[in-house]
């Protein structure tokens, strides 16, 4: 289990009103037990999904799977079916362990093509599959692990696989809109909003819905964890891209965004105080390193790294008024805020604004 993850079965665990516990009447130990195992299970379900049938191509494939990294979006399926649960002490269903393997293989898919896209060298720390394997192996590996994703989703119900295809075109139509703009300097903060709810946080809402709907959520249910799952999207998209700029603790390469002309929210909001030295800069092609580091020193200078962290936390705190605020979920809102306050704090340590938003959830 990934220090992430521990730290929120550790939050769940230790809710101090028994009634916001997700599964009644587990002690601390057991709930954390149960995500690494869960995780565990999610892993051989991809394994057995994805596992294809001839052993030439396999590598390429659980190349993918093996450095899958910290399962993100699955752990928000779990905790979706978590917060759901209506038996103490149950066993996470099998449908709920194969949901999150669906998400979590449209996850890995869209990395490939994103790879090839924005050539990047390296990913989570080690060499992309793209740099591994070429750009051929590389697509046409996320283009067996989307059909994949579809089979899986097909077996699991006529629902599953329709949000699942409607969350693909989702992501795809985030992902041409962020590419229309390369190398644009007027690219705008409403631009980048919706090509953000698309590319990212369209399938974190498709992720706590996966685990709504794998435990008989009804409606009202599945709303306010879509809606909460919509609103963490938009801010993990904003917290990496701050990282993207400032850290170099986060396995890929620094900067890379703004050397591929994705200009995001925080150089939209430099731009709009150092206009006329930025948008020379930003419209060249290609960009050197040198000038990319002159305009990562601009945007951290005009303050639009704060400024978007600050949007960051209001995506946050909409994320929490939408399960606060409904009836079906507002007893389990203290175990969301904790976990989401874990989640927060893995971001926050590599950057000074991010920590103090951390502070803030």
């Amino acid at each position: 289990m990934t220090a992430t993850t521990s730290r929120i079965a550790h939050s769940i665990a230790h809710s101090p009103d028994p009634r916001n516990s997700p599964a009644p009447g587990e002690g601390a130990a057991r709930i954390q037990e149960r995500l690494q195992e869960d995780l565990a299970r999610v892993r051989q379900a991809l394994h057995s999904l994805l596992l294809p049938p001839h052993s030439r191509i396999r590598e390429p494939v659980l190349h993918s799977v093996e450095n899958a990294g910290r399962l993100l979006r699955p752990t928000l399926v779990l905790l979706a079916s978590y917060l759901l649960d209506r038996e103490e002490g149950g066993r996470t269903q099998r449908r709920v362990i194969e949901g999150a393997a669906v998400v979590e293989t449209l996850h890995i898919a869209t990395l490939h093509h994103d790879d090839v896209i924005d050539e990047a060298q390296i990913r989570r720390g080690r060499p992309s599959i793209n740099a591994t394997y070429g750009n051929a192996i590389a697509l046409l590996t996320g283009d067996y692990l989307l059909a994949r994703c579809m089979e899986g989703a097909a077996a699991l119900g006529r629902t599953e696989l329709l949000v699942m295809a409607e969350t693909l075109t989702d992501m795809c139509v985030g992902q041409m809109l962020e590419s229309s703009q390369l190398h644009d300097p007027t690219r705008s903060e409403a631009d980048y909003l919706a090509a953000i709810s698309g590319k990212t946080a369209r399938l974190l809402r498709t992720a706590a819905s996966m685990g709504a709907l794998q435990s008989d959520a009804g409606r009202g249910e599945r709303e306010a964890l879509e809606s909460f799952g919509h609103n963490l999207g938009m801010a993990f998209q904003i917290w990496d891209d701050i990282l993207d700029i400032c850290s170099r603790e986060t396995g890929k390469e620094p900067a890379k965004d703004i050397l591929n002309g994705v200009y995001t929210l925080p150089v939209i909001y430099a731009v709009q105080d150092f206009g006329n030295l930025l948008e020379p800069v930003l419209r060249e092609q290609p960009l050197t390193a040198e000038r990319c580091g002159d305009v990562v020193a601009l945007v951290q200078e005009s303050g639009a790294i704060n400024r978007a962290a600050k949007v960051a936390q209001r995506y946050t705190d909409d994320a929490l008024r939408a399960v606060e605020n409904h009836p079906a979920t507002a007893s389990h809102a203290p175990v969301v805020r904790r976990c989401l306050s874990d989640l927060v704090g893995s971001f926050a340590a590599q950057h000074p604004a991010l920590r103090a938003l951390s502070e803030a959830v």
